[in-house]
């Protein structure tokens, strides 16, 4: 399963909307005409900036600015009430030397919405750097499903800022069909009151990469809730990073980190430190972290069973990633399922 067969399967799943750009070209633009009567908007983010005024202002304030970036990304604009099941995707290819990405997602309140990002690069694409915005009006609901594919020589910086409204709700699953030797993530959110929000990762490091993935909530409003949940897996030589963060700054809030990595190899090597930071007493934080490798018993179970050692440590691997995606939209589960099953077999390919 290729990058353009994960972008197939999102449109016979039903997808109302599609945006797709190579380097800085869009070559696809596509929104149902039952949103766009409604007044969804989804256009290139230099157009939004021109026509709105009031996108100008949401410019770098979820996130530190990046000087250089520009406006080539998209805008997604969400209105009050809309209910949208199918997937709205946007998917980013860079084939030349850099790609420079900046997006920006309002979903306005009491919106419900499914977002999916499918992001790739061919053999002459050098560096992917991609910024993404996304704020949540009050009592809004942003599912947002990334599934990346990256060629080995690619270098990836990936950073997404998030603030969530009152009562508002934000889950975000990343996984990648094929990691690059260098890639750096950084996921934050800002929670308002009564907010919640999960940030869930599912990554297998191929051989000899270098990989820092960082999730960060912030609990900034009375009574809000998140979780941090963590699933990797490094094979030969690979190095992975996984320090998650979660910052209580009101009374009433909760969090919980839930890290967990499997080395298949003696020379790789995983680092997680989860950092809880309470700045109120009324709050309660926890975490879980472990690092660990395939139980021989288990393994050896199914060899009993008439398995190879090889497809018993694609199973035991599958299992264990297959635990981090609770809360992920029925819609999406084929395709995330078939990725999870691709990752298996190569951790042991």
């Amino acid at each position: 399963m290729g990058l353009m067969s994960v972008v197939d399967e999102l449109a016979r799943a039903g997808g109302t909307a599609l945006y797709l750009q190579r380097n800085y070209d869009v070559l696809r633009r596509v929104v149902a005409d039952s949103l766009r009567r409604r007044g969804l908007l989804l256009e290139p983010l230099r157009e939004a900036v021109s026509r709105h005024s009031w996108v100008r202002k949401l410019l770098w304030r979820a996130l530190p600015r990046e000087e250089g970036v520009g406006l080539h990304g998209a805008f997604l604009y969400v209105p009050p009430g809309l209910r949208i099941q199918a997937p709205l995707t946007f998917c980013f290819v860079v084939s030349e030397a850099e790609q420079l990405v900046h997006n920006i997602v309002v979903v306005d309140e009491g919106s419900e919405v499914l977002m999916t990002s499918a992001c790739a690069s061919t053999e002459r694409g050098e560096a992917h750097k991609g910024y993404t915005e996304v704020y949540l009006r009050r009592g809004a609901r942003l599912n947002y499903v990334m599934i990346h594919s990256w060629m080995r020589e690619t270098k990836v910086t990936a950073k997404t800022g998030v603030e969530v409204g009152e009562g508002g709700s934000f889950t975000q699953f990343y996984t990648c069909l094929k990691s690059p030797s260098s890639l750096t993530s950084d996921s934050r959110a800002l929670l308002g009151q009564r907010a919640t929000a999960l940030l869930s990762t599912l990554y297998v490091a191929s051989p000899g990469s270098s990989t820092t993935i960082s999730s960060t909530l912030i609990l900034a409003g009375e009574g809000s809730r998140g979780e941090v949940l963590a699933r990797a897996v490094a094979v030969r030589g690979a190095a992975l990073r996984l320090p998650p963060r979660i910052e209580a700054r009101a009374p009433g809030s909760r969090g919980h980190i839930e890290c967990r990595g499997l080395q298949l190899s003696p020379d790789s090597r995983i680092e997680t430190a989860p950092i809880l930071y309470s700045l109120h007493g009324g709050s309660q934080l926890t975490h879980e972290a472990a690092i660990g490798k395939i139980s021989e018993e288990e393994l050896y179970y199914l060899m009993s069973r008439g398995f190879t050692e090889e497809e018993a440590t694609s199973l035991l691997v599958r299992g264990f990633l297959e635990t981090g995606i609770r809360g992920l939209p029925k819609v999406m589960r084929p395709q995330v399922e078939a990725v999870l099953s691709i990752l298996a077999r190569k951790a042991v390919g």
